[in-house]
């Protein structure tokens, strides 16, 4: 301590003057920090303080494209100005809402993103009828959209455009047009596009919503009360809606014309509801429903059948094909399980999950020490993880119900850790589809998703089964009469009685009925390519499956047709 005393006092000047010096240095650095700081913000006020420079002006007749949804033209006219997320801008916007000016004029152009709020203004002749939400000029991708459009015209008279606001499409006829109640305006909140009122139209009267314009018969009251699976097939030379040889996504075990088959009137067919008439398919349309979302399809090979029908179907949608593919570079083939189908364009996926049973596959060891499959019906597929999330889910299972170890039940039915040596197979398919139903119950949200459950769909073998000889070979016309069409399995009387005690309201696609018709659009002995001079073998034919196109375009033209309903109700 003493010597630490002395040494103190014999440098004490030097540690003094050292220390000031140290302090002086750091508050010169931290002040002259400080002042370029406010010279840096300064400089970058007086910067943005500065006219930002305009497009030539746009003139207000002119047709011009319109989107805040991600859109970037592939060849963009003078009039377009791409913001940083791809929107189109439409002049000085105050973006913070703290009441400067919330209305932009067409005639200056800015990078600055439009938001759903503001509104577009015409400072020209058109004066304050132009001015609308931004969503009445923001549509989506492509799309093609007037100014001069943009007006709430009262009353609508023939044949002038109207406009919803719910997104553009095209200037093309849309499906259904509501008038509002007081029959002077256009209903601002179903579909997508403009329409003529009056053109291709009939309207009829809703006691509940009072008058719409109704294109095509496909009216929503209607659809809301018509049983969509109780009608029949009627013939239409328009069909069918893809050509069979125009789709890359139909395997060959579904290719029946590529394959060789020589009759064709099994193409001609659409399926006609009793009461109703179906809205025609419209492949855009659905895109668009499906925007930015997840379909996926959970099941066995007939819901394969049903995925490439449905790739098909809306690959008929797009101008550039190349917008469409399968995420991870797969061909479709039988061998594989997963496929997952992207649409670039649209932001939305459609998916195959292969699942026979919608419960869970093993095995077992015997006490020979050979491995034995085994099926667990009180616990979810493993498949699962696959489902969760999606937005739209369609399942089926039953074809793998009706025969083999499945049929037999022995040895091969499983709860817990208890294989069953005997139980009865329809038992079986009762638990499964309870297991299947409480998963349903816990894992999916009835105001995010929707959640199908497509029905069994009718074989047509003749002298036998699939595999004992059963064949279907020679069918070219529908059976519109007899016993044949009222069958409906036991099966589907099951998964009535499950999704009736659900708390999830699941949507039954009652398919059962319409497929006991088609006994002509199996694939029978041309599930495999005949042509090239190639022997046609009829040991064993495919009576199950369905030809493409054909049964299955059915199934999704339903599921359009219920989507159409649900999302212009709502």
């Amino acid at each position: 301590m003493a010597s630490f005393i002395y040494l103190w006092k014999k440098n004490r000047y030097p540690i003094v003057t050292l220390s000031l010096f140290v302090f002086f240095l750091t508050g010169v650095l931290y002040l002259g920090i400080r002042g370029l700081e406010a010279t840096l913000i300064s400089y970058k006020d007086l910067y943005y303080s500065q006219p930002r420079p305009v497009r030539p002006p746009i003139i207000v007749a002119d047709v011009f494209k319109a989107d805040t949804g991600g859109f970037v033209p592939s060849d963009a006219p003078p009039t377009w100005q791409n913001s940083e997320k791809g929107s189109v801008d439409f002049g000085h916007i105050d973006t913070v809402g703290n009441g400067g000016d919330d209305n932009v004029s067409v005639e200056e152009k800015t990078v600055m993103p439009l938001y759903e709020s503001q509104s577009v203004t015409d400072p020209g002749s058109l004066g304050s009828l132009i001015q609308e939400p931004i969503s009445l000029i923001s549509g989506f991708n492509g799309s093609e959209v007037s100014v001069t459009d943009k007006t709430k015209q009262k009353p609508i008279n023939e044949p002038a455009f109207v406009s919803d606001p719910g997104g553009l499409e095209t200037l093309t006829q849309e499906s259904i047009w509501e008038i509002s109640e007081n029959d002077d305006s256009v209903d601002h909140g179903n579909n997508g596009g403009d329409a003529a009122v009056g053109e291709n139209t009939h309207p009829f009267v809703d006691n509940d919503t009072s008058v719409k314009m109704i294109d095509n018969g496909g009216a929503v009251s209607l659809l809301k009360t018509c049983d969509l699976y109780m009608g029949t097939w009627v013939k239409d030379e328009e069909y069918p809606i893809y050509s069979p040889d125009s789709c890359p996504y139909v395997d060959e075990a579904f290719s029946c014309q590529g394959n060789g088959r020589p009759d064709s009137k099994y193409l001609k067919w659409r399926w006609k509801p009793d009461g109703c008439e179906l809205p025609r398919f419209n492949a855009t349309d659905f895109l668009l429903r499906l925007r930015g979302k997840r379909l996926v399809l959970v099941g066995d090979s007939m819901n394969r059948n049903q995925f490439e029908s449905l790739l098909c179907l809306l690959r008929e949608g797009l101008p550039d094909k190349s917008r469409m593919y399968e995420i991870h570079g797969n061909k479709i083939t039988k061998g594989r399980g997963y496929f997952v189908f992207n649409f670039a364009d649209y932001n939305c996926t459609v998916e195959f999950v292969r699942s026979h049973f919608l419960v869970r596959e093993g095995t077992r060891i015997n006490g020979q020490g050979n491995s034995n499959p085994t099926l667990s019906i009180d616990r979810i597929d493993k498949s699962a993880k696959r489902w969760k999330g999606a937005d739209i889910l369609v399942f089926n299972t039953g074809h793998w119900w009706t025969h083999g170890k499945t049929a037999r039940g022995k040895n091969y039915y499983k709860e817990g850790e208890v294989v069953y040596p005997k139980f009865d197979a329809v038992e079986a398919y009762r638990r499964s589809m309870r297991t299947w139903g409480k998963w349903i119950d816990k894992n999916a949200n009835p105001a995010k998703q929707l959640v199908f459950y497509r029905g069994y769909s009718s074989a047509h073998f003749r002298g036998g089964d699939w595999d004992s000889g059963g064949s279907c070979n020679g069918e070219t016309e529908p059976v519109l009469t007899g016993a044949i069409l009222n069958n409906y399995p036991l099966k589907m009387k099951i998964v009535e009685e499950v999704i009736q005690k659900m708390q999830f309201p699941v949507i039954l696609l009652n398919v059962t009925r319409l497929t006991n018709f088609r006994k002509d659009g199996h694939p029978s002995v041309y599930g495999k390519n005949t042509t090239e001079g190639k022997k046609v073998s009829t040991r064993k034919q495919d009576c199950s499956h369905w030809c493409l196109p054909g049964v299955p375009d059915a199934w999704n033209e339903l599921i359009y047709s219920v989507i159409f309903r649900l999302s212009s109700s709502s």
